[in-house]
């Protein structure tokens, strides 16, 4: 009779270990955003990401896709799932370049924007989600 009821306390355990993660969903808010080249062709980007990370939990890594036109939709990776969004906070943001063997990005010559968008802490380029202006201003100097 003991071991009955140690598993029915493993179980229930279990059960609101699992109920108790599941309720714990992680709000996010849709961020689009634009990416604006003030020296170049924006095209040039298509097929790179603006990252953001979070500054309170730098694990938090939501990205971006950049199409041919500068735009981007932000979503963020969370245990495994893709959610559209991202969750609130203040964020660093970077750039990462597409790789021109990628089907859809252009082949580049030259420098398409300068390398300290290619790192947070150089980018310049912060973001608090909740926000209603995500718009990315490069240049190549």
């Amino acid at each position: 009779m003991w071991t009955g009821v140690r598993e029915l306390a493993v179980l229930i355990l279990a059960v609101d270990l699992l109920v108790g993660c599941a309720s714990k969903g992680v709000k996010t808010h849709p961020v689009r955003g634009k990416v604006e080249l003030k020296d170049g062709d924006v095209a040039l980007l298509t097929g790179s990401n603006v990252e953001f990370m979070q500054e309170a939990d730098p694990l938090i890594r939501p990205s971006g896709k950049i199409d041919a036109g500068g735009s981007f939709t932000v979503q963020t990776l969370h245990q495994g799932k893709i959610l559209p969004g991202v969750p609130e906070g203040k964020y660093k943001a970077r750039i990462i370049l597409g790789d021109e063997s990628d089907e859809g990005v252009p082949k580049r010559k030259g420098a398409v924007i300068h390398k300290r968008f290619l790192e947070f802490e150089t980018s310049g380029l912060s973001f608090t989600v909740p926000s209603s202006d995500f718009t990315v201003s490069l240049s190549r100097k």
